[in-house]
């Protein structure tokens, strides 16, 4: 692979694909381990470990890295978290106490509602829209911050350039 393949920015961002894809990658392994029931939610130093660390990185990569367009850099971030989301619990629906095994209240309330045929593609449906949200309900915040940032070091920069 040559130099100027691996450091192509991922579309509609200033974001090198490669780190993209590894910022929505620290986040994988808490979603897989929880959906195995290896790590209890919020049972553990290690599962705060797991969660937190990932948007800690995000967030250094947002105030750090300069950017032409840090908003949609880290709501793409988000995006592509959700889409990983929503692929881990899906792909492990019915492996041991995952989603499918013991969906959220709220998801099961939701699914009462429709006749049984549908109630598993309604647990499946909200369980997603979920997932949609918190992914790109991060990306947002993050892609806040992210502008905020940058705004803050341009506004530096031509103070100090004025100085």
């Amino acid at each position: 692979m040559n130099q100027h393949h691996v450091s192509r920015r991922f579309p509609a961002t200033d974001l090198p694909t490669w780190l993209m894809l590894l910022l929505v990658a620290l986040a994988v392994p808490r979603t897989v381990l929880e959906d195995l029931g290896i790590v209890e939610p919020e049972g553990s130093l290690f599962y705060y470990f797991l969660a937190l660390v990932p948007f800690a990185v995000w967030l250094v990569v947002a105030v750090v890295r300069r950017s032409r367009r840090p908003f949609l850099d880290f709501l793409m971030v988000g995006v592509l978290y959700a889409l990983s989301l929503v692929l881990v619990h899906q792909v492990l629906w019915n492996v041991g106490p995952s989603l499918g095994h013991n969906p959220p209240a709220g998801a099961v309330a939701f699914a009462g509602h429709f006749s049984a045929g549908w109630q598993d593609l309604a647990l499946r449906g909200y369980t997603t829209g979920i997932a949609l949200m918190i992914g790109i309900g991060s990306g947002l915040v993050v892609g806040i911050v992210a502008l905020g940032a940058n705004a803050w070091k341009s506004k530096r920069r031509s103070r100090a350039n004025v100085a």
